[in-house]
This record gives structure tokens, C-alpha cells and sequence, in this order.
């Protein structure tokens, strides 16, 4: 028989904001740019490394007024300098890109933030 397990959701700090997060995607990419030489061979000349994307998806809990959360995440957003932890990673300069909020009459509400970075990923013990 084939046992079904159930992930808890991590709760993830975004600034001011705990995110129980039942969903994350990180993505980074690096421009590489090729010339030719004389003979037409491809070389690379130079690269750049563009930020790293951070994707969150989850609940914010708040029991008696859950849109707040959605409004503080509205005022937030562009911000720069956050901080966000989630699990043993810890992203620092990161600024909040865009974000998406349901309401469903609920104590919580379902919530995605995606931010950007440019700098090291730290690992906490």
C-alpha cells in the first residue's frame, strides 16, 4: 500500500509579511554574448549575470481582517532592500516585483509574491 504524506506548508518572512508557503520557484539565467572572430568561429567576449526570480505561493493569515495583508503587500511592492527568508535560504536586496491576492472569505488569504535579486544566496545553519 502506498502511503500518502502531507507536506506542512513553510512559513516564509517577506519584510513584514509571514507567508505560509505551499509553493515556491527560484530561476536565474546569465547572458552570454558570442562575436566572431575573422574566420566566423564564435567567441565568447563577455557575460552578465541577471537577477535571480523568486516566485512564493501560499496563504497570509489574519482572522479578523485578512485584506490588510493584501494592502500591506500592495505598499511594499517595488520596495527594495527586503530581506526574505525561507527555509535555509536567506535572499537580502531583493525587491518585490509583483504580487497576486484572492480573497476567498476566509481567515486567510492566497497570496503570491515575486521578487528579484542580485546578490549571494545565503545558507543558515
Amino acid at each position: 500500500m502506498t502511503e500518502i504524506s502531507t507536506k506542512k506548508p513553510f512559513c516564509v518572512t517577506i519584510g513584514a509579511i509571514e507567508l505560509y508557503c505551499e509553493k515556491m520557484t527560484m530561476s536565474a539565467e546569465t547572458d552570454v554574448i558570442v562575436n566572431p572572430t575573422v574566420v566566423g568561429t564564435p567567441v565568447r567576449t563577455n557575460k552578465c549575470r541577471k537577477l535571480t526570480r523568486l516566485s512564493f505561493s501560499g496563504r497570509v493569515y489574519n482572522k479578523d481582517k485578512p485584506m490588510i495583508m493584501a494592502g500591506l503587500i500592495n505598499n511594499q511592492n517595488g520596495s527594495e532592500n527586503l530581506e526574505i527568508i525561507y527555509r535555509n535560504l536567506r535572499f537580502v536586496n531583493c525587491i518585490i516585483t509583483g504580487f497576486s491576492a484572492t480573497d476567498g472569505g476566509e481567515d486567510f488569504i492566497e497570496l503570491t509574491i515575486n521578487a528579484a535579486t542580485g546578490a549571494t544566496v545565503y545558507f543558515i545553519n
